[in-house]
């Protein structure tokens, strides 16, 4: 059973409150690490309109890099997270959800990837650079933010679903 997509509304209005609130959490990295996860691989992808994911996974990636004073601003961050979220808006085309179990999964393999392809952009663009403990808290926190992101785009009123 394929479950429907969530509507372009609804999805732009999560991108847009997590994207404020990503950018007033940065005085925590943590927490910031947290959302910018959330927002890159869990509410910007969407495979009916890529350059709209593609455009909030930017604007996180110069958030971040904008608010951080340990990562270099030269574009390494934006660059993995379109690359991710168009990853994961193709992964999500290829293989439709059946569940929220499937959904973990995914987020949990899609984590590593980000994280360690955070790590190489910016590796790139700017030289070697501390790499923190964002990838943990990210992986701890997965099933709250992974369930919360299923609630509010899967499951959530109006889906048709009880």
């Amino acid at each position: 059973m394929r479950i429907p997509a969530p509507s372009l509304l609804r999805q732009n209005l999560l991108c847009a409150a997590a994207l404020g609130l990503l950018f007033l959490s940065a005085p925590f990295p943590q927490i910031q690490t947290i959302l910018h996860a959330l927002l890159v691989l869990a509410l910007a992808p969407r495979v009916e309109a890529p350059l709209v994911g593609a455009f909030w996974a930017l604007a996180a990636g110069w958030t971040v890099e904008g608010s951080l004073r340990l990562l270099p601003h030269l574009g390494g961050t934006p660059w993995a997270d379109l690359t991710l979220v168009l990853l994961a808006g193709w992964m999500a085309g290829r293989w439709p959800l059946e569940g929220l179990k499937g959904w973990l999964l995914r987020l949990a393999g899609l984590s590593v990837v980000h994280f360690l392809a955070v790590q190489a952009a910016v590796a790139l663009a700017a030289g070697p650079h501390p790499w923190g403990w964002g990838w943990l808290w990210v992986l701890l926190s997965l099933p709250l933010w992974g369930w919360l992101s299923w609630r509010l785009l899967y499951a959530g009123p109006g889906s048709g679903r009880r």
